[in-house]
């Protein structure tokens, strides 16, 4: 399952990338904006449900606290997008800067995802040699002498 996860996580980042692809089409299109951002809702839209996939899957997989945390806060993330976007007044000073947000937002979700796939990959490679710690030891490496 963690395998799948990190499949899944993956695929999450490709539409990630294929929504910013989307907001710089939109930002420039020469059509009416709600038309230029349609195709970057409908991403928007299914990002989110790949989100709460990926929590799901999280959860399934069995691997800890951590990696369902991490898959809670890039939904939380995503969630958020579409409510920056909304409470932004268009055409005002204030809502320039509650958009900004929108936009820092989006550069954190990435992170977080590729964070989920870093600490699936390590909880898979710590599953499959037998250590049902991740790979940390309570006891320290002996040092070599000389």
């Amino acid at each position: 399952m963690l395998k799948f996860l990190r499949i899944w996580m993956g695929v999450l980042l490709a539409l990630i990338v294929v929504q910013f692809f989307l907001a710089g089409y939109g930002a420039v299109g020469t059509g009416a904006l709600a038309d230029n951002y349609a195709m970057h809702r409908m991403t928007g839209t299914l990002i989110s449900v790949f989100a709460l996939l990926g929590l799901v899957f999280a959860a399934l997989a069995r691997s800890g606290g951590k990696l369902v945390g991490m898959a809670a806060i890039i939904l939380g993330l995503v969630l958020l997008q579409p409510v920056i976007a909304m409470i932004s007044i268009e055409g005002t000073m204030a809502g320039q800067i509650i958009f900004g947000f929108h936009v820092v937002n989006a550069v954190a979700i990435p992170h977080v995802v590729v964070g989920v796939m870093t600490a699936a990959g390590k909880a898979k490679a710590a599953k499959d040699s037998g250590d049902s710690k991740g790979g940390v030891t309570d006891t320290p490496e002996p040092v070599p002498a000389g």
